[in-house]
């Protein structure tokens, strides 16, 4: 199998990906709970399974997946066992380094994949300041759920959630289910203070449904990216992807 984790290369692999014109997958999630059913990880591990089943499709040139950047955002869950978070400006830091870092390597078009929701204002708004404040605008940014033909599917698939994707919930769950099903405690699926959703009508089916789908989605989003057809700044101002839209005068800005 090809090798996509960044982790795993050497210097001279690096190099050459270089020259290939590879995308960067910046996977980021969050440590929180997730009820009693479902692991604290359960952010940062799906966006990490989704970017890596991407960058496995793409044989056209090289993919490469960061290790996930496990902690976010996540004050609104402090209280609840289990949660880490980093304050907001140290956030904000740790993306900016990891993106330099990316660029100074010789990599010229990263895609920040956001799965917690907590985080996406700040993923939001990090094209806009690597470009501006870094000199770095070659970044674009989704958080994976809201990409429109994500968004829509979830709507059919979601019985009960009506697409929303909640905490913990129907949606979470069935992805859980799908991917790791050895760490979600059915009995204990059920609604609770600080679930969003209703975990018991989460299924294997439609948590493998909703990750086929991200993952073509997202490939073919990389495909565009790569290609030029999803444009990043080339002016003093940066044409960014914002939750699936594609110039920054489609952007709504926060």
């Amino acid at each position: 199998m090809k090798k996509i984790l960044w982790q795993e290369l050497c210097r001279s692999e690096f190099e050459a990906a270089v020259k290939a014109n590879a995308v960067v997958i910046i996977p980021v999630g969050a440590i929180e709970q997730h009820g009693n059913h479902l692991p604290v990880d359960t952010d940062a591990s799906c966006c990490f399974s989704i970017a890596q089943r991407a960058a496995q499709a793409i044989d056209e040139f090289p993919v490469l997946v960061l290790p996930v950047i496990w902690t976010g955002y996540s004050t609104q869950h402090i209280g609840y066992p289990g949660t880490i978070t980093l304050k907001f400006n140290t956030f904000v830091e740790v993306l900016t380094q990891v993106v330099a870092s990316v660029h100074e390597t010789g990599f010229r078009k990263m895609l920040i994949l956001n799965g917690h929701g907590g985080n996406k204002a700040i993923v939001a708004a990090m094209p806009t300041k690597l470009a501006t404040e870094e000199h770095v605008s070659t970044v674009i940014a989704y958080t994976w759920w809201l990409i429109p033909e994500i968004a829509e599917e979830m709507k059919i698939i979601s019985e009960y959630d009506k697409g929303f994707i909640g905490h913990a919930g129907e949606l979470e769950t069935s992805v859980q289910l799908y991917l790791h099903p050895e760490l979600v405690d059915a009995g204990a699926a059920v609604w609770d203070r600080g679930v969003g959703g209703d975990p018991s009508t989460g299924t294997h089916q439609k948590g493998e449904r909703l990750v086929n789908t991200a993952v073509h989605v997202i490939v073919q989003k990389i495909r565009d990216f790569h290609s030029g057809r999803i444009e990043y700044s080339l002016r003093r101002f940066p044409k960014y992807v914002y939750e699936g839209q594609k110039t920054i005068d489609e952007v709504v800005q926060l």
